[in-house]
């Protein structure tokens, strides 16, 4: 760090980790193409985060590439504006059937690029990638939304900072086929889980059945049940 100006490390990238089945997939295929990764998590104060972060941890021992940072995890509560959310409160969770717009949480990606933007600062990382998907109808997952994040993030913080989305143009099927050989049965995508276990019966669960049986791929999530 010369006066303002941050000189970044060319190897380091960092991941926005969930726990969920896509960032797992790309941690690891990250890794082993040679980047030392630093998967960060987000705490938000939404009622999955918990078991999220115990299923992550589980995953990154069981991938065991020591080109994987330890899990960093930050803070940035959104409960003062966002306290009657059902992500918060748990009532009204969209169920298997519901649209995919009924995930929307306002401003998700928003906050977690803007705090990871921080650490990335601080940890002299130049690129910050999240597993954002093809088809994803959210505002704030808009290819022109990225690249006007990390201009403002790049101007603001004085260093070059990328934000990589490697997997827009790929479906959910694809990132499993792609991680068929990774312990994805350590990932977590439910908007109810009980540790590993998936409630079967949310939005979320709903795409991932869909999405293993699209991609052929012998589906090793515990589900409590299936809603369809």
């Amino acid at each position: 760090m010369t006066g303002f100006r941050i000189v970044p490390v060319r190897s380091r990238i960092a991941v926005l980790a969930s726990g969920g089945l896509d960032s797992s997939v790309l941690i690891a295929e990250l890794a082993r193409h040679g980047r030392v990764v630093y998967p960060i998590y987000v705490r938000a104060g939404l009622r999955w985060e918990r078991d999220e972060i115990r299923v992550l941890r589980r995953y990154l021992r069981a991938v065991g590439n020591r080109r994987v940072a330890p899990l960093s995890i930050l803070a940035l509560p959104t409960r003062d504006v966002s306290s009657k959310h059902w992500s918060i409160t748990g009532t009204g969770v969209p169920g298997y059937r519901a649209a995919t717009a009924s995930n929307y949480i306002v401003g998700r990606n928003l906050t977690l690029l803007a705090k990871a933007s921080l650490f990335c600062a601080r940890n002299r990382i130049g690129e910050l990638a999240m597993a954002s998907l093809d088809g994803n109808p959210f505002p704030d997952a808009r290819s022109q939304f990225f690249r006007a994040f990390e201009r403002a993030a790049s101007l603001g913080l004085d260093m070059k900072l990328k934000i990589s989305t490697p997997y827009r143009g790929l479906a959910k099927a694809r990132v499993i086929r792609r991680g068929r050989a990774m312990p994805l049965q350590l990932t977590i995508s439910c908007a109810q889980p009980r540790g590993v276990i998936h409630c079967g019966r949310c939005t979320k669960c709903a795409e991932r059945i869909k999405a293993f049986r699209a991609a052929g791929v012998l589906d090793p999530t515990r589900y409590a049940s299936k809603g369809d």
